[in-house]
């Protein structure tokens, strides 16, 4: 069991954020995502090789420095393959996305909700809004602002998603798959932040969109390293951004959202489901299956439609 203690789940309220170090099982949410993800850049590398878009299978690579080889010669576009979510823009029948069983049951780790139904209670909507992240070295990022393999600029998540979802009480739990250091940039968070108002989001002046610089005293924010297998969980108004990686690893990471079930998600044309309720135990999603459809019926109808509006941080 994962259960928060009172002391925890009040730190939590107090300051909007929670460090959990060794949240995750080594055996049942890590080591088969990443025996599932060094397959896929296998797989793809394979293909993208064969294709004659990179010099080199780099077959002879670890997994990090692979990874990192490939953005270097693809861009950082290329990372969609390995993403868990859709973007918001140009989506068709062929935009990639990965939806594999370890990244499904990572969603529904025990643990993780454990930890999220001291927060929430146990009735349990995992959001739509969860991604796989794996910041490369700033030099081999082109854009180095990518939210999925670069810096992640300064925001609040609530920006994240239309207005009614701002009363969902939606807990970001974000998770270390390697050690997350202040050197391969780790999260840095504003304490208590969440207990001012949502800030403007909009596009920046070196790209992307977040909230102004003049809105984020630097002085405010704190890092919070936190080693493979721990958690950072945080309230969806509590400012945060990332550190550029300056080291010659990755960065890994997964964040996950869940919310009490039957409220809005703010994204109502991605696929949620129900982790866990103890009222109705049979709704809940444990099919990794059924996950893939849900996104993959989700493309096509989207594919189908004009652009609709994700969230109120959107760049048009």
């Amino acid at each position: 069991m994962a259960t928060l203690d009172h002391a925890s789940a009040r730190k939590f309220e107090e300051e909007g954020y929670l460090v959990v170090e060794e949240l995750l099982d080594e055996a049942r949410d890590i080591r088969p995502l990443v025996a599932e993800y060094e397959a896929l850049l296998d797989q793809k590398a394979t293909q993208w090789f064969s294709e004659d878009m990179l010099a080199a299978s780099y077959a002879e690579l670890d997994f990090a420095q692979r990874l990192t080889q490939v953005i270097r010669e693809l861009g950082d576009s290329c990372f969609y393959h390995f993403e868990i979510s859709l973007p918001f823009d140009k989506i068709t029948d062929d935009t990639p996305i990965h939806l594999g069983p370890a990244a499904f049951n990572l969603l529904r780790s025990p643990r993780v909700l454990d930890a999220v139904q001291s927060l929430i209670g146990p009735e349990i909507y995992c959001h739509p809004a969860h991604h796989v992240r794996i910041k490369v070295p700033v030099e081999a990022v082109k854009n180095g602002i990518n939210d999925l393999t670069g810096t992640v600029t300064g925001h609040q998540d609530q920006a994240g998603t239309l207005p009614e979802a701002d009363d969902s009480n939606i807990v970001t739990a974000w998770m270390a798959i390697n050690d997350a250091t202040e050197a391969n940039g780790c999260l840095m968070v504003i304490p208590g932040s969440h207990r001012g108002a949502l800030l403007p989001h909009g596009p920046l002046p070196h790209g992307g969109a977040g909230i102004a610089e003049e809105h984020l005293p630097a002085e405010a924010f704190v890092a919070l390293p936190v080693a493979r297998g721990g958690a950072i969980f945080l309230n969806s108004r509590t400012i945060h951004r990332s550190l550029p990686n300056l080291s010659d690893g990755i960065r890994w990471s997964v964040d996950a959202r869940y919310m009490p079930t039957g409220r809005p998600s703010g994204r109502p044309f991605f696929p949620g489901f129900i982790a866990r309720s103890w009222l109705r135990p049979e709704n809940e999603l444990r099919d990794s299956h059924a996950w893939a459809e849900t996104w993959r019926l989700a493309r096509a109808k989207l594919a189908r439609q004009e652009k609709p509006r994700f969230n109120r941080a959107q760049l048009d």
